[in-house]
């Protein structure tokens, strides 16, 4: 068998080529995040691959659904009875509107239809940009939405106070009725302003039964961090607050749009409300998977509220 001849790189190339034929995984997948180079046949089955996932969005997902999701002023206009901060799209405000929002709060600027956490900063009131004028135009130009930071509450804030630290809750719906399949805490590291992990953030598995966090801090290499690197507040048994509402929440939620799966962004503000950062009609399950394969259980859920088979 051929091996891998770069000192970072992780089974064999006849290897992964067999996993990615059978199993639809990218290499990081195979390498990190599963470690599918030191896993069965029985084991490999275990898990659904990120190309598998896309596969169904793209085949049943409808084109409208797409579209209201990608633009996150969509979403925040169709979801704002769970949203409590203010925000502004540059494209159609005035520089006097914009001006305001960015000398009275400290906002997060990102782009409309961002996604990964890619092209998000942050601007502080009392000011970390040349100009307000030349920011009002590179926003404008780069389609920038601009929002209100969200003030986390105590206890979510404290595993990092420069991030918004942040729940993804994945919801399954067929409009009638909802469930929660699966949650992760995700939280930022270092001077990032952004929690996805994606973006070099951390994850963290929740029990979606009772809200506890029942994994190590992980990285997308696969590195796992029993306490977080800057605060060293440790990840299994942390209680998240308010986990109740926002279960309901996400699952009142995932029924006014149609989607058949949902990752909702959700923060527990410093009123202690669950309020919506954004929404994702073809969320990952990578996060998920990290303790163990969710293949079987998407698939019998899909089944049972989709009434799609999947293979």
């Amino acid at each position: 068998m051929k091996e891998f001849n770069k000192e970072s790189a992780l089974g064999s190339f006849d290897d992964y080529n067999k996993a990615l034929d059978k199993y639809w995984v990218s290499y990081s997948e195979y390498a990190n995040q599963y470690e599918f180079y030191t896993k069965s046949e029985e084991e490999r089955d275990e898990y659904v691959s990120r190309l598998k996932m896309a596969y169904f969005y793209w085949r049943y997902v409808p084109g409208k659904i797409k579209r209201f999701f990608r633009s996150k002023i969509n979403f925040l206009g169709a979801f704002r009875d769970y949203v409590y901060r203010k925000w502004l799209f540059a494209p159609e405000s005035s520089f006097s509107e914009f001006q305001q929002m960015i000398t009275n709060y400290d906002c997060i600027v990102k782009p409309n239809d961002g996604k990964l956490g890619k092209g998000v900063f942050k601007v502080y009131k009392n000011g970390n940009h040349k100009t307000d004028k030349e920011l009002y135009e590179k926003c404008v130009k780069n389609n920038m939405l601009v929002e209100q930071c969200i003030e986390s509450c105590d206890e979510l804030k404290a595993f990092h106070p420069q991030s918004l630290n942040t729940i993804r809750v994945v919801t399954i719906s067929n409009m009638e009725k909802s469930v929660v399949f699966g949650a992760v805490f995700r939280v930022g590291v270092g001077n990032n302003v952004v929690d996805n992990a994606h973006a070099g953030g951390l994850f963290a598995q929740i029990n979606v039964k009772d809200g506890i966090i029942e994994s190590d801090g992980i990285d997308t290499k696969g590195k796992k961090f029993i306490c977080h690197p800057d605060s060293g507040i440790k990840f299994i048994g942390f209680k998240i607050p308010h986990w109740d509402s926002i279960v309901e929440t996400c699952c009142e939620a995932a029924k006014i749009k149609g989607n058949p799966i949902t990752g909702w962004d959700v923060a527990v503000n410093n009123q202690g409300k669950v309020e919506f950062v954004e929404g994702n009609y073809s969320p990952d399950f990578d996060l998920m998977q990290s303790q163990v394969g969710v293949k079987k259980r998407i698939y019998d859920m899909i089944k049972d509220y989709c009434n799609i088979e999947m293979n």
